[in-house]
């Protein structure tokens, strides 16, 4: 749970309309407690109550427009995200300005790289680590397609292992008895026995006319 000073609301993944992660925000400070924390905050409208932010995200996800790999909305002093890498979804909600959107994006391509049981964990972490420093903008953008590479990478190994478990072991077993060298070396020992037996099959048909038959044995 993060501390109430922190601009993070509240943060989700969903895989379909399963709920693998949240991180809930401890927010017990009052309206005026923030505006005399920070004075950007008296510009801003003040936030709805926090209770209806897991509904919000669940809401965010559900209404998640298609072929989008990534949404952002601000609006009512909240920044909302939602980042989309099927089958899971990520959603978060902040306060805007202290964390915009774009952060808050940045944030859920991070929670996206890691694996799904160490999101729970992870969240406060790098949760933590928001926002970025002023004129941090290449190393954001560097962490961005970095980050978007190895979630293409993950993505594309676990539908490898989805596609090993869905074949048949019959036939997995037959593919690497073929591909192996053990085949190799049966084909081959076939292939002397067949000739052997080819040789021998015309040394008899040969012995068999020299004899005209079998009158040798006769003799």
């Amino acid at each position: 749970m993060l501390p109430a000073s922190h601009p993070l609301l509240y943060a989700c993944v969903f895989r379909d309309t399963h709920l693998v992660a949240e991180l809930d925000h401890a927010h017990s400070h009052s309206q005026s407690t923030a505006t005399s924390a920070d004075p950007v905050a008296s510009d801003a409208p003040s936030p709805a109550p926090d209770d209806d932010l897991p509904a919000l995200a669940a809401a965010l996800v559900a209404a998640a427009p298609p072929h989008h790999r990534h949404l952002t909305h601000t609006a009512a002093g909240r920044a909302h995200a939602l980042l989309l890498s099927p089958p899971l979804a990520l959603a978060a909600v902040s306060r805007a300005p202290h964390l915009p959107a774009s952060q808050l994006l940045l944030f859920l391509r991070r929670l996206r790289c890691l694996p799904e049981a160490r999101m729970r964990d992870e969240m406060p972490r790098l949760a933590l680590r928001l926002p970025l420093p002023p004129g941090d903008d290449a190393r954001e953008a560097n962490e961005v397609a970095a980050a978007e590479a190895h979630a293409e990478e993950e993505a594309a190994r676990r539908d490898a292992d989805l596609a090993a478990r869905t074949t048949p072991k019959r036939d997995r077993a037959s593919h690497r008895g073929r591909a192996g060298p053990s085949w190799t070396w049966r084909r081959q020992l076939w292939m002397v026995i067949l000739a052997d037996l080819l040789l021998l099959t015309i040394l008899f048909a040969a012995w068999l006319a020299v004899c005209r038959g079998f009158s040798c044995i006769g003799r």
